[in-house]
């Protein structure tokens, strides 16, 4: 089963990509971050491309935050969604078996999905 709804990773990466813009241009003002090393974070996530899908695009923003530890708050917003986006869904299949009646499926649905965590 698929713990992810259909999402649009192509919108999904533009998103991420206007955050980490935001984000660098934020730090750039505030003189938190050399011009030298915001270029090199803009480079580096372009390297990043293409995103295969919600796990990989997670993943590498992860690194690149490990990397860049001011992009890790575009890393933790999208973990976010994710988490926002499989929580929806494991809801949405309990509501599914409790309305068929089969109370006992909604709720192995619910231990099986916290019993593997988030992500």
């Amino acid at each position: 089963m698929a713990l992810f709804r259909y999402m649009d990773m192509q919108a999904e990466v533009d998103l991420v990509q206007r955050e980490l813009v935001k984000l660098i241009a934020e730090n750039l003002k505030a003189n938190k971050l050399p011009l030298d090393k915001a270029r090199q974070l803009a480079a580096d996530f372009l390297k990043l491309l293409p995103i295969k899908d919600q796990m990989d695009l997670l993943k590498k923003l992860q690194n690149l935050g490990t990397t860049y530890p001011e992009a890790e708050a575009v890393y933790v917003e999208e973990l976010g969604r994710v988490e926002e986006n499989q929580t929806d869904l494991i809801l949405d299949q309990m509501r599914n078996f409790i309305k068929q009646g089969d109370i006992n499926q909604a709720i192995n649905t619910a231990k099986s999905f916290y019993k593997g965590g988030v992500a």
